[in-house]
């Protein structure tokens, strides 16, 4: 396989054909943690699919080596059936790695890869994050999610957490489709604003929180958003963003409320490890796995998952009607054990 389009059909493809949600693939591994579960995944590709998500991320920073990643996006790419999009998750410790998985999404006829800034960047200008994202851009042909994020410490050069200069001058980029902006930190939204009048003629800009997908579609919108776990809520934020889309705004706030103890109890959550500067991706797949989807543990180091917030999550999700598991146990294993 190869990429679907060339570079300079990237911003008009993004404008055209990306229309929905991408949803978040963890990996699987077996019992003893030696090697990936390929069924696991393939069944949460395959589910992603029919939940009516446009794609799915491939997710590194999840307990693989580079080798194990490469392997995870071949099963991914197996499993996908026609038309749902992969995006590579270029998250790794050197710039280097990113372009070695970037080739191989590139090989395999990726959609696009979500760009990550290595842990040891540490840029002393808006010019030096814009050299640095063009060095990745111009050694790969994908599309390219840029992600401006208050996690990779750039505050110091702006208080948002990401440049607006910077954003400008990678918006013009011309492998960059879209833009996964969560700048802003207490005032986001004003932030979001700002940035979309900036470059939303250029590229897709998006918040990825479920919460503001109502309000970024009929205020903005905006066609297509990723990437998060929004598996966590099934088929719902799907429903949503399908009836936000065709105008039935009334009918998807319907749909949009029904969670809303389910978004509580995540919402709780994840304010829990608030200053952790992490994602706590064992609890995204126990919620992938209330919702149908392979779930068991991810290889070591991750926070871990206690009872205690396992039931909190539970109750959540059952006091918004979905139909639940009996019981935790078999999560630990998964849907597909080997």
């Amino acid at each position: 396989m190869s990429l679907p389009y060339t570079r300079a059909e990237v911003k008009d493809r993004a404008r055209t054909e990306w229309r929905g949600l991408c949803n978040v693939t963890l990996p699987s591994f077996t019992s003893d943690f030696s090697t990936l579960n390929a069924a696991g995944i393939a069944h949460d590709v395959r589910l992603a699919a029919r939940y009516g998500f446009w794609g799915t991320l491939v997710a590194s920073e999840s307990g693989t080596t580079l080798e194990e990643y490469l392997r995870f996006m071949e099963i991914a790419a197996e499993a996908a059936p026609e038309r749902f999009r992969l995006v590579a998750h270029l998250s790794f410790s050197t710039v280097e790695e990113e372009l070695i998985a970037a080739k191989a999404a590139e090989a395999l006829g990726y959609e696009a890869a979500l760009l990550s800034y290595p842990p040891g960047f540490r840029p002393g200008s808006a010019s030096d994050i814009v050299d640095h994202t063009k060095y990745v851009a111009e050694r790969t042909d994908l599309a390219l999610i840029m992600f401006a994020v208050m996690t990779w410490g750039f505050s110091p050069l702006h208080p948002s957490g990401f440049p607006p200069e910077a954003i400008e001058e990678i918006a013009r980029i011309d492998t960059a489709a879209a833009l996964k902006y969560e700048g802003g930190g207490s005032a986001s939204m004003t932030a979001f604003a700002d940035i979309h009048r900036r470059v939303g003629d250029r590229l897709i800009v998006e918040n990825p929180m479920e919460q503001n997908l109502p309000a970024l579609v009929e205020k903005f919108g905006v066609p297509w958003f990723g990437t998060s776990a929004y598996e966590s809520f099934g088929d719902r934020v799907p429903r949503v963003y399908e009836l936000a889309s065709a105008g039935k705004y009334d009918e998807a706030m319907d749909v949009f409320w029904s969670y809303q103890a389910a978004r509580a109890a995540k919402g709780a959550f994840h304010a829990s490890f608030a200053g952790a500067g992490l994602i706590h991706r064992v609890g995204w797949k126990y919620l992938g796995w209330l919702q149908g989807f392979n779930g068991g543990l991810l290889r070591m180091p991750q926070m871990r998952l206690n009872p205690g917030q396992m039931k909190s999550l539970r109750a959540g999700l059952a006091a918004s009607g979905f139909e639940l598991p009996a019981g935790d146990d078999d999560f630990y294993l998964g849907r597909n054990p080997a």
